[in-house]
């Protein structure tokens, strides 16, 4: 659907960015460092931004009260408009076909959560005293709630999707994202065309990427 353009590009990248993925979902989570995937194939062009939420508006908890969904709206609306994040060659003739700015809540532990769950139910048939049991368990869980809660992570997930008159012609990227949003410290690129893949890493001092012979 929205996604499927950046999907089907990323299934001709070549076996680094994949690797890459996996190490993102071992470590997948830095304060200062956001991660962006460009995909290039054809006349078609695709960035997907994945960027901690502490580095845009400056918290990564669930925005709740008035000044800080203020701060999450603001935000969501200058990724609204790529050139607040991005800017390419002009001479590529590039139009932009799609863009899905979404947050993404990220529940690392339910998994195990659900899994203590199972072994504490079965652990209820095991122990005499079912109302002691419990107790303890409500009051693990009242404990892991507060926990997840503090160590919930939100990121701004932006995808881009472009068609380009001259899409070789694109030899740089800039990231006016580092004057945008002042908090962000790296950005982490992956890069694939059918040229082959690449990797960057950009920071405000130094805010663009030089694609000459990369497309």
């Amino acid at each position: 659907m929205k996604r499927s353009i950046y999907c089907s590009l990323l299934m001709s990248a070549m076996i680094s960015v994949v690797a890459a993925e996996e190490t993102r979902q071992v470590d997948k989570h830095e304060h200062g460092v956001g991660e962006l995937n460009i995909a290039v194939e054809g006349n078609a062009m695709s960035l997907e931004f994945m960027i901690p939420g502490a580095d845009i508006v400056g918290f990564e908890y669930e925005a709740k009260s008035d000044s800080d969904i203020a701060l999450v709206n603001s935000a969501l609306s200058k990724f609204q408009d790529f050139e607040n994040i991005f800017t390419l060659s002009s001479s590529g003739n590039c139009n932009l076909v799609d863009a899905v700015i979404e947050i993404n809540q990220g529940d690392e532990h339910e998994d195990e959560h659900d899994h203590e769950d199972e072994h504490d139910h079965e652990d209820e048939h095991e122990h005499e005293d079912e109302h002691d049991h419990e107790d303890e368990h409500d009051h693990e869980d009242e404990h892991y709630h507060d926990e997840h809660e503090e160590e919930a992570h939100n990121e701004f997930v932006a995808h881009y999707s472009f068609t380009c008159g001259n899409v070789k012609e694109i030899d740089r990227i800039d990231f006016p994202y580092f004057t945008t949003f002042p908090n962000s410290g790296e950005l982490e690129i992956q890069f694939v065309s059918e040229v082959g893949s690449t990797s960057f890493e950009v920071e405000g001092d130094k805010p663009f990427i030089d694609l000459k012979g990369k497309i």
